[in-house]
């Protein structure tokens, strides 16, 4: 392996552990710890379908899924196994303190065990109104087909013994979690109590199967996981849609890639299941507990005990921008950064609602990424163009788990009069996160630009750190215009005056923006790069970093996710590249570069990490700051960030995944922090 480039898959581990850390951390409100459980437990799930997916192609059809230099995939396979099964031995012990620590709040999760008569009276009247009728046990016998076990989904393998007979008759049971809740509130007694859906059945297993003469039955989950990434079809008579909506389908018949089983499963009921389903072909087969998919524990039912979880942090209105006065006046004035969750989301909806009944707005572009299923920035276009407007929309249908959604919406769309609905580009996925509003003053032609760091979604703004740039800059919008004509003609070569955009310019750019630190150090000045990203991950700009630091040029690094470069070596000196990752109450989203550049410092925020994807193969925009203004507000951003103690981790080598020390008695919490400084900021109140 490349000594300065990393496992790819191993450091995605690396990332997820963080999480299991912070679930670990017993300064993080209770029932917070219970929501990184679940975010760890989905992580893994998309990790498992996706990467070990792909290794596991390799290895089944490496002629037409050959492995990249230096990956070998059963190897990497392997050790993927032992990490995942060190951290499921930690997550095991995280729940059993996290439910110790609720009982002591009187929050008691009982199951078919430890439940009481008057309790099972509730969950007996619960499991008639809302159970009985969503269970469809499926017999495993042996003139039966066995049925196919969907990608995800908790199963109960039914053991029925009769001792008469000395017989035993098995049966599948799909867990309902999709449609009932997987934790169920008990109205019984003092306290807090909730039962299992699982327990929930395996109390009523003599009444789903009482036609048969059994004394007993026990139930055992089981879970496969399959392969999520699916392949487009070259048939060229078939439209982007029909595809797509082909190779969702095939995803959820994907090979098996992992199977996890109840330890306590009898031997010969797991020798059916592996041998009928095939399961024994999962390159990853695992005993676990009694239950799967603690992602569901982020449906856990809310508790009315406030210290339980992080503070509330309502959204602030933004220091620059007046609510009883119209946007876009205030925009033509000065540039505005939305910091989000800290400020509102609901500027860049009221911007489009503004635009819609604007009689100046003449058109709208806008790219769409991941949207909401009730998305209000899709209805607030839709109403634009209900209002005369043309609106031209970029929808990316291949969004990774999301695309079902986003043909719907195209669907909606596309019946639409004034909207021109541009969608997947074969072999270009479009990340970026942009739109222009073009109106008229006068004769004059005008705009009001957004670039973001991230998706423009109603739900992820309340959770994911992300900047939007509001900007009247009238070259940047007719990059941005370009941008959506180079989409709808075609990926010809284009050139664009102000903005940095994937594939055409971003590696040249990012490139030479690095070199041009590591000549400022050889003539003997002062070089800087601070990078803080979502993935650093492309072997390319990993070379050219390492060179910088060997250089003199000091790097900062605040990487969110995967990181696999290494930050120490012969010619490097220590210290000279430093990186931390945060794992707080918000998920770190946003990008930010920001380079010395002789002490006249320049700033970007965009769409893209250095990955061979965000680089090479998508469209991404990154644009240059110039507000000197926002360019301080990102610097405190970053100065905050980088000072974090109480939520941040080591991402340099010897030190990889190690919780950043608190100096003295300050626990510097950034995120908190940033929330009072955009506070501080706001005018005071009469």
């Amino acid at each position: 392996m490349d000594k300065t480039y990393l496992s790819r898959e191993l450091r995605w581990l690396s990332f997820n552990e963080r999480l299991l850390l912070t679930a670990e951390n017993r300064s993080i409100p209770l029932m917070e710890r219970l929501k990184f459980i679940g975010i760890f437990s989905s992580n893994l799930d998309e990790f498992y379908s996706t990467k070990v997916g792909a290794l596991n192609k390799m290895i089944v059809d490496s002629e037409h899924h050959p492995s990249p230099r230096n990956v070998k995939p059963k190897s990497l396979v392997k050790h993927i196994e032992k990490e995942v099964r060190r951290m499921s031995e930690r997550v095991d012990t995280a729940l059993l303190s996290i439910f110790e620590e609720m009982r002591r709040h009187e929050i008691h999760i009982v199951d078919e065990k430890s439940i009481t008569e008057e309790q099972y009276a509730n969950v007996h009247a619960y499991f008639e109104e809302h159970v009985r009728g969503l269970l469809f046990p499926i017999l495993l016998d042996s003139h039966i087909p066995f049925p196919y076990l969907k990608h995800i989904t908790v199963y109960l393998a039914i053991d029925m013994f009769s001792s008469e007979r000395n017989e035993h008759r098995y049966a599948l049971i799909k867990l309902p979690a999709e449609i009932s809740p997987r934790y169920i509130p008990i109205s019984c007694g003092e306290g807090k109590y909730f039962i299992m859906l699982d327990d929930v059945i395996r109390l009523h297993l003599h009444e789903i199967f009482h036609i048969f003469d059994y004394d007993s039955y026990s139930a055992y989950t089981i879970k496969i996981t399959r392969d999520g990434e699916y392949d487009i079809s070259e048939e060229i008579t078939k439209s982007i849609y029909e595809k797509i909506s082909t190779s969702i389908k095939q995803r959820s018949r994907g090979l098996p890639i992992r199977f996890v089983y109840d330890r306590s499963i009898p031997e010969p009921l797991l020798r059916l299941l592996k041998d009928k389903g095939d399961f024994d072909s999962a390159p990853i087969i695992l005993s676990g507990g009694k239950y799967h998919n603690a992602r569901d524990l982020l449906g856990f039912p809310r508790i009315d005990i406030s210290s339980l979880y992080f503070p509330p942090q309502a959204p602030l209105p933004h220091y620059a921008i007046r609510n009883d006065r119209p946007l876009i006046p205030q925009i033509e004035q000065q540039d505005v950064l939305l910091s989000v969750p800290y400020h509102s989301f609901d500027y860049l909806v009221d911007l489009l609602r503004e635009s819609a009944l604007d009689s100046r707005v003449y058109t709208i572009y806008m790219t769409l990424y991941r949207v909401t299923e009730r998305s209000r920035v899709i209805n607030a276009l839709i109403n634009a163009a209900r209002n005369g407007k043309k609106v031209i929309i970029f929808i990316e249908i291949q969004a990774s788990f999301d695309e079902e959604i986003n043909i719907s919406w195209a669907d909606k769309l596309s019946r639409e009069p004034n909207i021109t609905l541009i969608s997947s580009v074969e072999g270009m996925k479009v990340h970026s996160k942009i739109g222009t509003i073009v109106y008229k003053e006068g004769r004059n032609k005008k705009y009001i630009s957004f670039i973001g760091t991230g998706n423009f979604n109603e739900s992820t703004a309340r959770m994911y750190t992300d900047h939007i740039l509001l900007t009247s800059d009238k070259q940047t919008s007719k990059d941005l215009i370009q941008v959506f004509d180079v989409l709808e003609r075609g990926f010809a070569m284009a050139l664009f005056s102000n903005l940095i955009v994937s594939p055409f310019t971003t590696r040249r750019k990012i490139s030479a923006l690095i070199r041009r630190e590591i000549s400022a150090v050889r003539e003997g000045g002062k070089g800087e790069i601070t990078l803080k990203l979502n993935n650093i991950v492309d072997t390319q700009m990993i070379r050219l970093l390492q060179k910088a630091a060997q250089e003199g040029v000091r790097i900062h690094l605040l990487i969110r996710g995967i990181c696999t470069l290494v930050t120490e070596g012969e010619k490097i000196l220590p210290g000279t590249i430093t990186g931390t990752a945060i794992i707080d109450r918000y998920l770190e989203h946003s990008r930010i570069y920001r380079f010395y550049n002789g002490g006249d410092p320049l700033h970007f925020i965009g769409s893209a990490d250095l990955m061979e994807r965000n680089l090479d193969n998508r469209i991404e925009v990154i644009v240059p700051i110039k507000d000197a203004h926002i360019k301080r507000e990102l610097d405190i951003v970053l100065e905050h960030l980088m000072r974090d103690t109480h939520s941040s981790f080591h991402l340099e080598s010897e030190r990889f995944n190690i919780p950043v020390e608190t100096v003295g008695e300050v626990n510097y919490r950034a995120q908190e922090s940033l929330y009072d400084y955009f506070r501080s900021c706001l005018p005071a109140s009469d």
